[in-house]
């Protein structure tokens, strides 16, 4: 089959199945360990999203699965909110969920899948960026679409297209909770595609305080690696998890004690 014909049977098929989608209401339900969820389809890669949901990143899910009650927890790269949405799902009015995610179209998707799900009391989304320092700067955007990733705030990669630029805040955690008075969170989810090493050390009040009780975070290099488990042994967390589970990204749990 030729090239050109190929990709437009797909597009074709792709466009249809959308279009299905969204006389239906625009969303789909999957069912997440249990908890059925609705995630709004808005094209391919959302849908990808949602069908991917149970087996993407199954250990978020079981680190998610080890929440203690009455628990306050931030989602650092929020996307559209699949690891916002499924806490409170699981554990309802016991948790309460502070979602962080700066790309705007994601954001939209973030607010809308909260809408969906009937969860405003328990989920609060910011389009904002948490940062190594607290500034005005740019969000530089390789793909600007729904569900899309690999944003990154403050500098350009250069080994990557930008298809965007947005203007952005970026704010530091202990900026976050000292200045502007959000609580010490129990429970954080880092995973930022690039500023994680810049986060942590921005963060070293908050992840020092005794009220946090477990970090996960997906980190590249040998070196970032490296660099984080010796910030957060300082903070007084410690390694509990190294694993690749997570569709090939090298995930750390850390927990307190």
């Amino acid at each position: 089959m030729p090239p050109s014909l190929y990709l437009f049977l797909k597009n074709f098929w792709s466009g249809l199945l959308l279009s299905l989608y969204k006389i239906r209401g625009g969303y789909t339900k999957v069912n997440v360990r249990g908890q059925l969820i609705k995630i709004s389809v808005d094209n391919w890669r959302t849908l990808k999203r949602a069908k991917t949901y149970s087996i993407k990143e199954p250990d978020t899910l079981d680190w998610l699965d080890k929440f203690e009650p009455d628990s306050c927890y931030f989602d650092l790269g929020a996307n559209i909110g699949q690891y916002s949405l499924y806490p409170v799902k699981k554990y309802g009015n016991k948790i309460h969920v502070y979602s962080f995610e700066p790309q705007s179209i994601n954001y939209y998707l973030l607010n809308k899948n909260i809408h969906l799900n009937k969860l405003k009391d328990n989920i609060t989304p910011y389009c904002i960026a948490v940062s190594g320092k607290s500034e005005f700067s740019k969000l530089y955007i390789p793909k600007f679409i729904p569900g899309g990733n690999r944003s990154q705030f403050g500098e350009a990669d250069m080994k990557k297209q930008t298809n965007h630029t947005q203007g952005m805040f970026g704010v530091t955690l202990d900026d976050l909770c000292s200045v502007w008075n959000f609580p010490i969170p129990n429970y954080i989810k880092i995973d930022v595609d690039g500023i994680e090493i810049p986060i942590i050390k921005g963060a070293m009040n908050v992840l020092g305080n005794h009220a946090v009780k477990s970090v996960i975070v997906e980190l590249g290099t040998d070196r970032e690696q490296k660099e984080a488990v010796t910030l957060m042994k300082q903070a007084g967390l410690n390694l509990k998890l190294k694993t690749k589970r997570n569709w090939g990204e090298t995930c750390f749990v850390f927990e307190r004690g």
